[in-house]
Protein backbone atom coordinates (compact mmCIF):
# COMPACT_ATOMS: atom_id res chain seq x y z
CA UNK A 1 0.00 0.00 0.00
CA UNK A 2 1.65 3.44 -0.69
CA UNK A 3 0.62 6.16 1.88
CA UNK A 4 -2.83 6.82 0.72
CA UNK A 5 -4.27 3.57 0.93
CA UNK A 6 -2.27 3.41 4.73
CA UNK A 7 -3.88 6.22 4.92
CA UNK A 8 -7.44 4.74 3.83
CA UNK A 9 -7.51 1.68 5.76
CA UNK A 10 -6.66 3.35 9.24
CA UNK A 11 -9.81 5.57 8.32
CA UNK A 12 -11.84 2.96 7.56
CA UNK A 13 -10.61 1.70 11.17
CA UNK A 14 -11.38 4.88 13.28
CA UNK A 15 -14.86 4.65 11.82
CA UNK A 16 -15.17 1.02 13.08
CA UNK A 17 -13.49 1.91 16.67
CA UNK A 18 -15.46 4.89 17.10
CA UNK A 19 -12.44 7.81 16.90
CA UNK A 20 -12.44 11.25 15.47
CA UNK A 21 -8.92 11.09 15.21
CA UNK A 22 -5.80 9.04 15.42
CA UNK A 23 -2.54 10.33 16.39
CA UNK A 24 1.13 9.08 15.63
CA UNK A 25 4.15 10.36 17.68
CA UNK A 26 6.77 8.41 16.63
CA UNK A 27 7.84 7.37 19.70
CA UNK A 28 8.81 4.10 20.86
CA UNK A 29 7.93 2.68 24.23
CA UNK A 30 10.54 4.42 25.69
CA UNK A 31 10.22 7.62 24.74
CA UNK A 32 12.89 7.64 22.94
CA UNK A 33 14.90 9.83 19.65
CA UNK A 34 16.61 7.15 18.46
CA UNK A 35 14.20 4.16 17.74
CA UNK A 36 14.31 0.69 16.11
CA UNK A 37 12.43 0.25 12.93
CA UNK A 38 9.23 -1.90 14.48
CA UNK A 39 8.40 1.89 15.91
CA UNK A 40 9.12 3.50 12.61
CA UNK A 41 4.92 4.62 12.57
CA UNK A 42 5.49 8.01 11.67
CA UNK A 43 7.59 7.04 8.68
CA UNK A 44 4.76 4.33 8.10
CA UNK A 45 1.93 6.25 8.00
CA UNK A 46 3.30 9.83 6.11
CA UNK A 47 6.29 9.08 4.82
CA UNK A 48 8.53 11.67 6.19
CA UNK A 49 12.29 9.98 7.35
CA UNK A 50 12.84 12.63 10.13
CA UNK A 51 13.20 11.77 13.78
CA UNK A 52 10.70 13.76 15.23
CA UNK A 53 7.11 15.24 14.48
CA UNK A 54 3.47 14.06 15.03
CA UNK A 55 0.92 13.21 12.51
CA UNK A 56 -2.86 13.56 13.03
CA UNK A 57 -5.41 11.79 10.70
CA UNK A 58 -9.23 12.77 11.14
CA UNK A 59 -11.51 11.83 8.84
CA UNK A 60 -11.15 14.78 6.54
CA UNK A 61 -7.60 15.88 6.81
CA UNK A 62 -4.27 14.27 7.26
CA UNK A 63 -1.25 16.70 8.96
CA UNK A 64 2.47 16.49 10.08
CA UNK A 65 3.54 18.64 12.87
CA UNK A 66 7.07 19.25 12.42
CA UNK A 67 9.61 21.91 14.04
CA UNK A 68 12.06 23.90 12.33
CA UNK A 69 14.48 21.62 12.22
CA UNK A 70 12.60 19.39 9.30
CA UNK A 71 10.72 22.06 7.62
CA UNK A 72 12.64 21.81 4.38
CA UNK A 73 12.87 17.82 4.81
CA UNK A 74 9.14 17.74 5.43
CA UNK A 75 8.31 19.79 2.66
CA UNK A 76 10.51 17.65 0.28
CA UNK A 77 9.34 14.34 1.17
CA UNK A 78 5.14 14.92 1.41
CA UNK A 79 5.66 16.87 -1.63
CA UNK A 80 2.11 15.89 -4.23
CA UNK A 81 1.40 14.24 -0.96
CA UNK A 82 -2.15 13.63 1.01
CA UNK A 83 -0.55 14.69 4.16
CA UNK A 84 -0.37 18.58 4.72
CA UNK A 85 2.45 19.83 6.46
CA UNK A 86 2.74 21.97 9.86
CA UNK A 87 5.18 24.25 10.39
CA UNK A 88 5.95 24.73 14.68
CA UNK A 89 8.66 26.83 15.80
CA UNK A 90 10.17 24.62 18.69
CA UNK A 91 10.92 21.13 19.15
CA UNK A 92 8.38 21.84 22.43
CA UNK A 93 5.44 23.22 20.69
CA UNK A 94 2.20 21.07 20.94
CA UNK A 95 0.28 22.71 18.32
CA UNK A 96 -1.36 19.36 17.25
CA UNK A 97 -2.98 19.50 20.42
CA UNK A 98 -4.60 22.44 20.15
CA UNK A 99 -5.57 22.27 16.62
CA UNK A 100 -7.17 19.34 17.29
CA UNK A 101 -9.10 20.80 20.82
CA UNK A 102 -10.07 23.38 18.21
CA UNK A 103 -11.86 20.42 15.77
CA UNK A 104 -12.81 17.59 17.84
CA UNK A 105 -16.86 17.02 17.83
CA UNK A 106 -18.86 17.15 21.06
CA UNK A 107 -18.09 14.17 22.50
CA UNK A 108 -15.61 12.97 20.68
CA UNK A 109 -12.43 10.19 20.76
CA UNK A 110 -9.20 10.32 19.76
CA UNK A 111 -7.38 7.45 19.91
CA UNK A 112 -3.32 6.87 20.70
CA UNK A 113 -0.99 4.28 20.78
CA UNK A 114 -0.62 4.44 24.54
CA UNK A 115 2.57 2.64 24.34
CA UNK A 116 3.99 5.40 22.50
CA UNK A 117 2.67 8.16 24.13
CA UNK A 118 4.05 9.49 27.29
CA UNK A 119 1.30 9.95 30.51
CA UNK A 120 1.92 13.62 30.36
CA UNK A 121 1.20 14.34 26.68
CA UNK A 122 -2.14 11.90 26.96
CA UNK A 123 -3.05 13.91 30.14
CA UNK A 124 -2.58 17.25 28.83
CA UNK A 125 -4.36 16.23 25.57
CA UNK A 126 -7.39 14.95 27.78
CA UNK A 127 -7.43 18.42 29.39
CA UNK A 128 -7.41 20.21 26.44
CA UNK A 129 -10.44 18.35 24.49
CA UNK A 130 -12.81 17.70 28.16
CA UNK A 131 -14.70 21.09 27.28
CA UNK A 132 -15.87 19.19 24.36
CA UNK A 133 -16.22 16.02 26.53
CA UNK A 134 -13.77 14.52 24.16
CA UNK A 135 -12.17 11.29 25.64
CA UNK A 136 -8.49 9.97 25.05
CA UNK A 137 -8.39 6.27 24.40
CA UNK A 138 -5.33 3.97 23.80
CA UNK A 139 -5.36 1.32 21.60
CA UNK A 140 -1.64 -0.31 21.66
CA UNK A 141 -0.11 -0.76 18.11
CA UNK A 142 -3.06 0.41 16.62
CA UNK A 143 -0.85 0.24 12.83
CA UNK A 144 -0.29 -3.35 13.39
CA UNK A 145 -3.30 -4.00 11.62
CA UNK A 146 -2.31 -2.10 9.28
CA UNK A 147 1.21 -2.52 8.90
CA UNK A 148 1.44 -6.47 7.70
CA UNK A 149 5.41 -6.78 7.33
CA UNK A 150 6.52 -4.67 10.34
CA UNK A 151 9.77 -5.45 12.11
CA UNK A 152 10.15 -7.80 14.76
CA UNK A 153 11.60 -6.57 18.46
CA UNK A 154 15.42 -6.16 18.02
CA UNK A 155 17.05 -8.59 19.90
CA UNK A 156 20.55 -7.31 20.03
CA UNK A 157 23.27 -9.44 23.04
CA UNK A 158 23.80 -7.26 26.08
CA UNK A 159 27.37 -6.13 27.48
CA UNK A 160 28.96 -4.38 30.32
CA UNK A 161 30.25 -0.93 30.13
CA UNK A 162 32.58 -1.34 32.71
CA UNK A 163 33.72 0.39 35.65
CA UNK A 164 36.64 1.63 34.31
CA UNK A 165 34.80 3.89 31.50
CA UNK A 166 31.83 4.38 33.82
CA UNK A 167 33.73 5.31 36.88
CA UNK A 168 30.83 4.27 39.23
CA UNK A 169 30.34 0.56 39.27
CA UNK A 170 26.67 -0.83 39.13
CA UNK A 171 26.31 -1.72 42.76
CA UNK A 172 27.07 1.87 43.70
CA UNK A 173 24.48 3.34 41.63
CA UNK A 174 21.73 1.63 42.99
CA UNK A 175 23.12 2.46 46.26
CA UNK A 176 22.40 6.05 45.46
CA UNK A 177 19.04 5.20 43.70
CA UNK A 178 17.69 3.40 46.95
CA UNK A 179 18.71 6.59 48.74
CA UNK A 180 16.99 9.08 46.93
CA UNK A 181 13.95 6.85 47.12
CA UNK A 182 13.91 7.02 50.56
CA UNK A 183 14.22 10.72 50.74
CA UNK A 184 11.18 10.97 48.86
CA UNK A 185 9.38 8.26 50.57
CA UNK A 186 9.45 5.75 47.76
CA UNK A 187 10.29 1.65 48.17
CA UNK A 188 9.99 1.25 44.12
CA UNK A 189 10.95 3.28 40.73
CA UNK A 190 9.70 2.52 37.66
CA UNK A 191 13.02 3.56 35.09
CA UNK A 192 11.66 3.26 31.28
CA UNK A 193 14.13 5.87 28.96
CA UNK A 194 16.56 3.34 27.64
CA UNK A 195 19.63 5.47 28.20
CA UNK A 196 18.30 5.28 32.13
CA UNK A 197 18.40 2.20 32.11
CA UNK A 198 21.88 1.90 30.30
CA UNK A 199 23.76 4.16 33.22
CA UNK A 200 22.21 2.83 35.91
CA UNK A 201 22.84 -0.96 35.49
CA UNK A 202 25.94 -0.02 33.17
CA UNK A 203 24.64 -2.42 30.72
CA UNK A 204 24.74 -1.77 26.76
CA UNK A 205 23.67 -3.63 23.80
CA UNK A 206 23.07 -3.21 19.78
CA UNK A 207 19.11 -2.88 20.03
CA UNK A 208 18.93 0.69 18.52
CA UNK A 209 20.96 1.73 15.57
CA UNK A 210 23.78 4.59 16.94
CA UNK A 211 22.77 4.08 20.32
CA UNK A 212 23.83 1.00 22.49
CA UNK A 213 20.68 0.57 24.42
CA UNK A 214 19.68 -2.45 25.93
CA UNK A 215 15.51 -2.49 24.96
CA UNK A 216 13.78 -3.33 28.56
CA UNK A 217 11.91 -1.26 31.35
CA UNK A 218 13.85 -1.67 35.01
CA UNK A 219 11.58 -1.76 38.74
CA UNK A 220 14.05 -0.53 40.85
CA UNK A 221 12.89 -2.32 44.75
CA UNK A 222 14.52 -2.05 47.99
CA UNK A 223 16.09 -5.89 47.20
CA UNK A 224 16.93 -5.74 43.63
CA UNK A 225 16.13 -4.64 40.09
CA UNK A 226 13.15 -6.65 37.78
CA UNK A 227 15.03 -6.37 34.16
CA UNK A 228 12.19 -6.99 31.84
CA UNK A 229 14.38 -7.20 28.30
CA UNK A 230 14.60 -10.66 27.28
CA UNK A 231 16.61 -13.70 28.84
CA UNK A 232 17.59 -14.82 25.59
CA UNK A 233 20.35 -11.45 25.11
CA UNK A 234 21.86 -12.35 28.27
CA UNK A 235 25.26 -14.46 27.86
CA UNK A 236 25.44 -16.65 31.09
CA UNK A 237 28.62 -15.06 32.44
CA UNK A 238 26.79 -11.17 31.92
CA UNK A 239 23.50 -12.68 33.66
CA UNK A 240 25.83 -13.96 36.60
CA UNK A 241 27.30 -10.42 36.66
CA UNK A 242 23.92 -8.87 37.01
CA UNK A 243 22.83 -11.13 39.48
CA UNK A 244 25.30 -10.44 41.86
CA UNK A 245 23.62 -7.02 42.17
CA UNK A 246 19.79 -8.63 42.54
CA UNK A 247 19.01 -7.70 38.78
CA UNK A 248 16.25 -10.40 38.06
CA UNK A 249 15.69 -11.00 33.81
CA UNK A 250 12.54 -11.08 32.31
CA UNK A 251 10.97 -11.52 29.22
CA UNK A 252 10.38 -7.97 27.65
CA UNK A 253 6.59 -8.07 27.35
CA UNK A 254 6.30 -9.31 31.27
CA UNK A 255 6.14 -5.35 32.41
CA UNK A 256 2.55 -4.79 32.64
CA UNK A 257 1.80 -8.45 34.21
CA UNK A 258 4.12 -7.67 36.81
CA UNK A 259 3.11 -3.92 37.80
CA UNK A 260 -0.43 -5.28 37.74
CA UNK A 261 0.29 -8.39 39.92
CA UNK A 262 2.54 -6.06 42.76
CA UNK A 263 1.26 -6.05 46.31
CA UNK A 264 2.86 -3.10 46.99
CA UNK A 265 4.05 -2.16 50.61
CA UNK A 266 5.36 1.20 49.79
CA UNK A 267 5.38 3.77 47.26
CA UNK A 268 6.52 3.74 43.79
CA UNK A 269 8.42 6.98 41.73
CA UNK A 270 7.42 7.58 38.15
CA UNK A 271 8.47 10.46 35.55
CA UNK A 272 5.13 10.94 33.48
CA UNK A 273 6.99 12.82 30.83
CA UNK A 274 8.66 9.79 29.65
CA UNK A 275 6.51 6.98 31.26
CA UNK A 276 4.37 5.45 28.79
CA UNK A 277 0.70 5.61 29.08
CA UNK A 278 -0.59 2.13 29.03
CA UNK A 279 2.43 1.49 31.83
CA UNK A 280 1.35 4.94 33.90
CA UNK A 281 -2.45 3.37 33.77
CA UNK A 282 -1.11 0.07 34.99
CA UNK A 283 0.70 1.22 37.79
CA UNK A 284 -2.10 3.61 38.66
CA UNK A 285 -4.24 0.19 39.05
CA UNK A 286 -1.18 -1.61 41.12
CA UNK A 287 -0.66 1.27 43.06
CA UNK A 288 -3.22 4.24 44.98
CA UNK A 289 -3.42 7.96 44.36
CA UNK A 290 -1.32 8.46 47.26
CA UNK A 291 1.14 5.47 46.41
CA UNK A 292 2.80 7.33 43.54
CA UNK A 293 5.12 9.91 43.61
CA UNK A 294 5.76 11.36 39.89
CA UNK A 295 8.86 13.44 39.37
CA UNK A 296 11.55 13.98 37.08
CA UNK A 297 13.77 11.23 36.80
CA UNK A 298 16.46 11.26 39.55
CA UNK A 299 18.98 9.31 36.95
CA UNK A 300 18.94 12.25 34.49
CA UNK A 301 20.56 14.74 36.37
CA UNK A 302 23.17 12.17 37.60
CA UNK A 303 24.17 10.83 34.54
CA UNK A 304 24.43 14.24 32.97
CA UNK A 305 27.18 15.13 35.31
CA UNK A 306 30.31 12.95 34.22
CA UNK A 307 32.71 12.06 36.65
CA UNK A 308 36.44 12.13 36.14
CA UNK A 309 37.09 8.86 34.89
CA UNK A 310 34.04 9.51 32.40
CA UNK A 311 35.79 12.98 31.45
CA UNK A 312 39.06 11.33 30.93
CA UNK A 313 36.94 8.97 28.50
CA UNK A 314 35.63 11.91 26.34
CA UNK A 315 39.08 13.38 26.30
CA UNK A 316 40.36 10.48 24.69
CA UNK A 317 37.65 9.93 22.24
CA UNK A 318 38.03 13.44 20.77
CA UNK A 319 41.68 12.80 20.60
CA UNK A 320 40.79 9.80 18.43
CA UNK A 321 38.46 12.33 16.29
CA UNK A 322 41.12 14.31 16.00
CA UNK A 323 43.26 12.09 14.22
CA UNK A 324 40.25 10.66 12.05
CA UNK A 325 39.52 14.33 10.79
CA UNK A 326 42.98 15.76 9.93
CA UNK A 327 43.69 12.29 7.74
CA UNK A 328 39.67 12.85 6.45
CA UNK A 329 40.02 16.75 5.98
CA UNK A 330 43.28 16.69 4.31
CA UNK A 331 42.64 13.79 2.26
CA UNK A 332 38.76 15.33 1.12
CA UNK A 333 41.00 18.70 0.31
CA UNK A 334 43.76 16.24 -2.28
CA UNK A 335 40.87 14.71 -4.38
CA UNK A 336 39.03 17.47 -5.01
CA UNK A 337 42.77 19.35 -5.92
CA UNK A 338 43.11 16.29 -8.08
CA UNK A 339 39.98 16.29 -9.93
CA UNK A 340 38.82 13.20 -8.94
CA UNK A 341 34.86 12.33 -8.40
CA UNK A 342 33.81 12.56 -4.60
CA UNK A 343 30.14 11.90 -3.76
CA UNK A 344 28.57 13.06 0.08
CA UNK A 345 28.40 9.31 0.64
CA UNK A 346 32.01 8.47 -0.55
CA UNK A 347 33.01 10.97 2.15
CA UNK A 348 30.94 9.71 4.87
CA UNK A 349 32.61 6.47 3.84
CA UNK A 350 36.14 7.38 3.92
CA UNK A 351 35.41 9.24 7.55
CA UNK A 352 33.92 6.00 8.47
CA UNK A 353 36.80 3.70 7.83
CA UNK A 354 39.05 6.28 9.13
CA UNK A 355 37.31 6.01 12.63
CA UNK A 356 36.85 2.30 12.34
CA UNK A 357 40.60 1.61 12.03
CA UNK A 358 40.63 2.78 16.00
CA UNK A 359 40.88 -0.47 17.85
CA UNK A 360 38.57 1.49 20.79
CA UNK A 361 35.59 2.80 17.95
CA UNK A 362 32.49 0.82 17.86
CA UNK A 363 30.22 2.53 15.99
CA UNK A 364 28.84 5.50 14.49
CA UNK A 365 26.96 7.61 17.04
CA UNK A 366 24.33 9.01 14.55
CA UNK A 367 23.88 8.93 10.52
CA UNK A 368 26.93 11.60 9.25
CA UNK A 369 25.02 14.12 7.49
CA UNK A 370 27.61 14.37 4.42
CA UNK A 371 26.68 17.65 2.71
CA UNK A 372 27.01 19.91 -0.27
CA UNK A 373 26.12 23.19 -0.38
CA UNK A 374 21.95 23.34 -0.62
CA UNK A 375 21.95 19.97 1.05
CA UNK A 376 24.33 21.52 3.79
CA UNK A 377 21.25 24.04 4.43
CA UNK A 378 19.32 21.06 5.73
CA UNK A 379 19.79 20.80 9.47
CA UNK A 380 18.94 17.45 9.79
CA UNK A 381 20.33 16.04 6.26
CA UNK A 382 20.76 12.22 5.45
CA UNK A 383 22.73 11.24 3.57
CA UNK A 384 21.73 8.52 1.38
CA UNK A 385 23.57 6.61 -1.93
CA UNK A 386 22.49 6.87 -5.12
CA UNK A 387 20.61 10.43 -3.55
CA UNK A 388 23.67 12.25 -2.40
CA UNK A 389 25.10 15.23 -4.71
CA UNK A 390 29.03 15.52 -5.97
CA UNK A 391 31.23 17.28 -4.56
CA UNK A 392 32.72 19.84 -6.57
CA UNK A 393 36.13 22.00 -5.76
CA UNK A 394 34.00 25.01 -4.83
CA UNK A 395 32.01 26.20 -2.39
CA UNK A 396 31.44 24.69 1.19
CA UNK A 397 30.85 20.89 2.30
CA UNK A 398 29.42 20.49 5.76
CA UNK A 399 30.55 16.93 7.80
CA UNK A 400 28.30 16.76 11.05
CA UNK A 401 29.15 13.24 12.86
CA UNK A 402 30.23 11.20 15.43
CA UNK A 403 31.31 7.91 17.05
CA UNK A 404 31.15 5.71 20.25
CA UNK A 405 34.26 4.33 21.77
CA UNK A 406 34.65 2.09 24.19
CA UNK A 407 35.49 5.30 26.79
CA UNK A 408 33.70 7.88 25.38
CA UNK A 409 31.03 9.25 22.71
CA UNK A 410 31.77 12.30 20.23
CA UNK A 411 29.80 14.74 17.32
CA UNK A 412 31.19 16.99 15.71
CA UNK A 413 30.71 19.64 13.25
CA UNK A 414 32.92 21.12 10.73
CA UNK A 415 31.94 23.64 7.14
CA UNK A 416 35.14 23.56 5.16
CA UNK A 417 35.70 25.33 1.72
CA UNK A 418 36.18 22.79 -1.34
CA UNK A 419 37.48 25.90 -3.24
CA UNK A 420 36.36 29.20 -3.88
CA UNK A 421 33.62 30.86 -1.77
CA UNK A 422 31.02 33.40 -2.23
CA UNK A 423 31.49 37.07 -0.27
CA UNK A 424 27.98 36.03 1.40
CA UNK A 425 29.31 31.73 2.02
CA UNK A 426 32.20 33.75 4.15
CA UNK A 427 30.07 35.98 6.02
CA UNK A 428 28.00 33.52 7.55
CA UNK A 429 30.83 31.39 7.92
CA UNK A 430 32.66 33.80 10.39
CA UNK A 431 29.56 35.31 11.39
CA UNK A 432 28.94 31.37 12.65
CA UNK A 433 31.85 30.69 13.95
CA UNK A 434 31.93 34.43 15.74
CA UNK A 435 28.60 33.05 17.88
CA UNK A 436 30.55 30.09 18.74
CA UNK A 437 33.28 31.41 19.80
CA UNK A 438 31.65 33.81 22.13
CA UNK A 439 29.61 31.04 23.87
CA UNK A 440 33.12 29.07 24.07
CA UNK A 441 34.63 32.02 26.39
CA UNK A 442 31.66 32.79 28.50
CA UNK A 443 31.55 33.35 32.32
CA UNK A 444 28.38 32.85 34.35
CA UNK A 445 26.62 32.47 37.90
CA UNK A 446 26.61 28.92 39.47
CA UNK A 447 22.83 28.02 38.85
CA UNK A 448 22.37 29.59 34.97
CA UNK A 449 20.51 27.71 33.16
CA UNK A 450 21.21 26.91 29.28
CA UNK A 451 18.47 28.97 28.21
CA UNK A 452 20.00 32.14 29.89
CA UNK A 453 23.27 31.84 27.79
CA UNK A 454 21.98 30.64 24.41
CA UNK A 455 21.92 34.45 23.49
CA UNK A 456 25.34 35.16 23.98
CA UNK A 457 25.86 32.68 21.08
CA UNK A 458 22.72 34.23 19.19
CA UNK A 459 24.07 37.77 19.47
CA UNK A 460 26.70 38.03 16.44
CA UNK A 461 24.20 36.44 14.02
CA UNK A 462 21.23 38.58 15.65
CA UNK A 463 22.99 41.47 14.86
CA UNK A 464 23.26 41.04 11.20
CA UNK A 465 19.83 39.39 10.93
CA UNK A 466 20.68 36.12 11.13
CA UNK A 467 19.05 32.85 12.67
CA UNK A 468 18.84 29.47 13.35
CA UNK A 469 16.14 26.68 14.12
CA UNK A 470 17.80 24.50 16.36
CA UNK A 471 18.90 24.49 20.34
CA UNK A 472 22.53 25.47 20.29
CA UNK A 473 23.64 23.16 22.53
CA UNK A 474 22.39 19.30 23.75
CA UNK A 475 23.95 16.85 26.38
CA UNK A 476 25.86 13.97 25.24
CA UNK A 477 26.08 10.77 26.66
CA UNK A 478 28.83 8.10 27.45
CA UNK A 479 28.24 5.51 24.95
CA UNK A 480 24.41 6.20 25.42
CA UNK A 481 22.57 8.65 23.62
CA UNK A 482 25.01 11.67 21.46
CA UNK A 483 21.56 13.90 22.32
CA UNK A 484 20.30 13.71 26.27
CA UNK A 485 19.29 16.15 28.72
CA UNK A 486 18.07 17.11 30.69
CA UNK A 487 20.46 20.27 30.74
CA UNK A 488 20.20 22.11 26.65
CA UNK A 489 21.56 25.57 25.39
CA UNK A 490 18.20 26.40 23.73
CA UNK A 491 15.85 29.38 23.70
CA UNK A 492 13.45 27.27 24.86
CA UNK A 493 12.63 28.12 28.95
CA UNK A 494 13.77 25.03 30.69
CA UNK A 495 15.26 26.03 34.48
CA UNK A 496 18.10 22.98 34.64
CA UNK A 497 21.32 24.97 35.65
CA UNK A 498 24.94 24.39 34.20
CA UNK A 499 26.46 22.46 36.37
CA UNK A 500 30.65 21.64 36.73
CA UNK A 501 31.19 17.89 34.74
CA UNK A 502 28.38 18.27 31.98
CA UNK A 503 29.28 17.75 28.59
CA UNK A 504 26.94 19.75 25.74
CA UNK A 505 27.35 20.78 22.32
CA UNK A 506 28.19 24.36 20.85
CA UNK A 507 26.97 24.29 17.75
CA UNK A 508 24.96 27.39 16.17
CA UNK A 509 24.05 27.19 12.49
CA UNK A 510 23.27 29.50 9.58
CA UNK A 511 21.04 28.06 6.67
CA UNK A 512 20.30 29.50 3.32
CA UNK A 513 17.60 27.25 1.72
CA UNK A 514 19.18 26.27 -2.08
CA UNK A 515 22.01 27.49 -1.36
CA UNK A 516 23.64 26.58 1.86
CA UNK A 517 24.70 25.67 5.07
CA UNK A 518 27.20 26.58 7.65
CA UNK A 519 27.45 25.06 11.24
CA UNK A 520 30.25 24.66 13.07
CA UNK A 521 30.16 22.30 16.68
CA UNK A 522 32.50 21.74 19.31
CA UNK A 523 31.87 19.68 22.72
CA UNK A 524 31.97 22.01 25.67
CA UNK A 525 32.56 20.78 29.62
CA UNK A 526 31.26 23.19 32.25
CA UNK A 527 34.17 23.64 34.40
CA UNK A 528 34.25 25.98 37.75
CA UNK A 529 35.95 29.57 37.28
CA UNK A 530 36.21 30.44 40.49
CA UNK A 531 34.83 32.46 43.35
CA UNK A 532 34.82 36.74 44.73
CA UNK A 533 32.75 38.66 46.14
CA UNK A 534 30.29 38.42 43.52
CA UNK A 535 29.63 34.67 43.69
CA UNK A 536 30.60 31.48 42.22
CA UNK A 537 31.46 30.91 38.53
CA UNK A 538 31.29 28.83 35.72
CA UNK A 539 32.77 28.76 32.43
CA UNK A 540 33.52 26.20 29.58
CA UNK A 541 36.28 23.77 28.46
CA UNK A 542 36.46 22.37 25.11
CA UNK A 543 37.13 19.16 24.38
CA UNK A 544 36.85 19.02 20.57
CA UNK A 545 40.17 18.70 18.80
CA UNK A 546 39.60 19.33 15.51
CA UNK A 547 40.41 22.80 13.77
CA UNK A 548 38.99 25.00 12.08
CA UNK A 549 39.74 26.13 8.54
CA UNK A 550 40.88 29.72 8.48
CA UNK A 551 40.56 30.22 4.82
CA UNK A 552 37.21 31.37 4.71
CA UNK A 553 37.79 33.84 7.64
CA UNK A 554 36.96 37.50 7.19
CA UNK A 555 38.96 38.91 9.93
CA UNK A 556 37.08 42.36 10.31
CA UNK A 557 34.11 40.46 11.25
CA UNK A 558 35.95 38.74 14.56
CA UNK A 559 37.28 41.12 17.99
CA UNK A 560 40.74 40.58 18.97
CA UNK A 561 39.62 38.42 22.10
CA UNK A 562 37.67 36.03 19.43
CA UNK A 563 40.73 35.78 17.17
CA UNK A 564 42.79 35.06 20.10
CA UNK A 565 40.47 32.44 21.17
CA UNK A 566 40.74 30.88 17.74
CA UNK A 567 44.41 30.90 17.26
CA UNK A 568 44.69 29.23 20.86
CA UNK A 569 42.45 26.79 19.90
CA UNK A 570 43.94 25.81 16.62
CA UNK A 571 47.47 25.97 18.10
CA UNK A 572 46.24 23.54 20.62
CA UNK A 573 44.81 21.05 18.20
CA UNK A 574 48.67 20.63 16.67
CA UNK A 575 49.91 20.12 19.70
CA UNK A 576 47.72 17.51 20.83
CA UNK A 577 47.37 16.03 17.40
CA UNK A 578 50.03 16.09 15.33
CA UNK A 579 52.06 13.53 17.11
CA UNK A 580 49.89 10.87 16.11
CA UNK A 581 50.07 11.65 12.56
CA UNK A 582 52.45 10.96 9.76
CA UNK A 583 54.27 13.39 8.42
CA UNK A 584 52.51 14.42 5.69
CA UNK A 585 49.32 14.77 7.56
CA UNK A 586 51.14 16.82 10.47
CA UNK A 587 52.74 19.22 8.35
CA UNK A 588 49.49 19.92 6.15
CA UNK A 589 47.74 20.00 9.52
CA UNK A 590 50.40 22.69 10.61
CA UNK A 591 49.66 24.79 7.41
CA UNK A 592 45.57 24.91 8.38
CA UNK A 593 46.46 25.54 12.14
CA UNK A 594 48.94 28.97 11.28
CA UNK A 595 47.57 32.01 12.70
CA UNK A 596 45.73 34.73 11.53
Amino acid sequence: MNIEERIGTLRKLMQEWGWYAAVTVGEDPHNSEYTPSRWHQRNFISGFTGDAGVVVVTPDHAGLWVDSRYHIQAANELKDSCVTLHRMVSVEDCEWMDWLAERIPSGGVIGVDGLCMSLQDAARLQSLIEYRNGRVVSRADYLETIWQDRPTLPQGKVWLHEEQYSGRSTTDKLKWMRGVLREHGCSYALVSCLDQIGWLLNIRSSDVDYCPFVISFAIVTPEGVELFAGTEKFSSDIAEALAQDGIHIHPYGDVSGFISSMKPSGRIMIDPATLNYELGKAVEKSFSGTGIVRMDSPVDIAKAVKNDVEIAGFRKAYVLDGIAQTRFFHWLEDEMAAGRQVSEADASDRLHELRAGFPDFLDESFETASAYQQNAALPHYCTIRGKDAMLRPCGVYLNDSGAHYRFGTTDITRTVPLGPMTRLEREDYTIDLKGMIDLSMAVFPVGTPGCRIDAICRNPLWQTMRNFGHGTGHGVGNVLSVHEGPQSIRQNLRNIPMKPGMITSNEPGIYREGMHGIRHENMILCVPAGENEFGSWLRFETLTLTYFDTAPILRELLDEAEIRWLNDFNASVYEKISPHLDRYDADWLYSKTRPI
